[in-house]
């Protein structure tokens, strides 16, 4: 019996090489055999941080421990591992741009990729630290633009403000005029919010030095739109302090947010700056600068195409000739804030419109009616019973 050849006998199967295990422990452990002490440390301890709570908990969660931050999806601990190990070697060559470059990765992932900004701060602040010790001032603007960002993120305005502050004397001595502006437009930013902070609080004179400081900002970023819309917020401020020296400053900066608006075209801006200069003088008592303003209003919401804007200018015009007497013009403003409501279909300002109509209607016939009733008795009773219209006897 012959035995069978080599050949026909079945093969067993090739060695598959299986690929390396990406886990968390897996990962620890390839750091550590690398010999990446810090990579270790600083990846331990973002993958194995508390795991987030379950979607019944996490409200309560939420409230015990609002600082907690979310966990590295699994897909990602790979490129994290690889980021810290190489940021470990560039730092033992000397090679501080390479650990600068590795950090902003790891910074941008968390912060852009997982909204974990609190870890992204982290690492911004190792860029920061690496830029400072080496004089790198491109690096250390970057890095302070980011840390205001991220800080800003975590509702933290005041620190962020820090940040821009001194990205702003950065540039400033870098004679880096654009990263300058840009560095006035986030101090701008950061201003408004405190200034509406202090504002809701009603801290109002801390609000108003906010404000100036949002235009000196805006001023030194020569940003046309942003210088006028700090004038009419520092408008706003003073008339919130409810003096009549402090009108009198408030147009001081609707007057140049006017004509800011003026220069750029815009309808809505400069519709809001005649808004607000007519509503200063109407509290100042000067009844014919209110009416032109007013006027102004008018065109600038016509030519801007917008409603809302044209029914509050048709509304306040009618509300002033019916102040003055002028009965009829009233009448036929408020005919058009009536019409305007109805187009909008908002029912309040329907509501409101048919009202001021009424009384507007109402005191245009008094003189009629108080003449009836003095001279003509019939007439009189006509309207009542039939609604016949009045007709004046001479």
């Amino acid at each position: 019996v012959h035995s069978p050849s080599r050949s026909l006998l079945p093969r067993p199967p090739p060695t598959m090489t299986s690929p390396p295990k990406q886990d968390k422990q897996s990962l620890c452990v390839d750091i550590l055999v690398g010999g990446h002490v810090q990579a270790y440390v600083d990846f331990f301890y973002l993958t194995h941080r508390p795991e987030p709570a379950a979607s019944g908990e996490r409200a309560a969660a939420s409230a015990a421990a609002p600082d907690q931050q979310p966990q590295a999806p699994a897909s990602q601990l790979a490129f994290i591992k690889n980021k810290l190990t190489e940021a470990e070697v560039a730092r033992r060559q000397g090679d501080t741009r390479a650990v600068f470059g590795a950090y902003k990765q790891l910074a941008n992932l968390f912060s852009q990729q997982l909204d974990d900004h609190k870890t992204a701060v982290y690492f911004w602040e190792k860029c920061n630290e690496i830029a400072r010790l080496t004089g790198d001032t491109e690096c250390e603007m970057e890095a302070s633009r980011a840390l205001g960002i991220a800080h800003e993120a975590l509702g933290d305005t005041k620190l962020a403000l820090t940040y821009y502050e001194k990205l702003q004397r950065l540039t400033a001595d870098a004679s880096a005029s654009d990263d300058e502006k840009k560095a006035w437009v986030l101090l701008y930013n950061a201003n408004v919010v405190l200034a509406e902070a202090a504002t809701a609080a009603g801290d109002l004179h801390e609000a108003l030095a906010l404000r100036q400081t949002c235009l000196n900002a805006a001023t030194s970023a020569g940003d046309k739109e942003l210088i006028g819309k700090a004038h009419y917020e520092m408008g706003q401020a003073h008339e919130r302090l409810r003096d009549l020296e402090e009108l009198y400053k408030a147009i001081k900066h609707y007057e140049p947010y006017l004509k800011i608006c003026e220069e750029l075209g815009d309808d809505a801006g400069q519709g809001a700056a005649c808004f607000a200069l007519a509503q200063a003088h109407q509290r100042l008592e000067d009844s014919s600068r209110s009416q032109a303003y007013l006027q102004r209003f008018l065109e600038a919401a016509t030519a801007s195409g917008k409603l809302p804007m044209q029914a509050e200018a048709c509304c306040s015009l009618g509300v002033l000739y019916n102040t003055q007497g002028d009965f009829a013009r009233a009448v036929e403003y408020l005919e058009r804030f009536f019409d305007l409501a109805r187009q909008l279909g908002d029912k309040h300002m329907l509501d409101k419109a048919r009202a001021y109509l009424g009384i507007a209607r109402g005191n245009s016939m008094l003189p009629e009616y108080q003449h009836l009733v003095t001279t003509d008795l019939n007439a009189l009773l006509a309207w009542k019973n039939r609604r016949v219209p009045f007709v004046k006897t001479q």
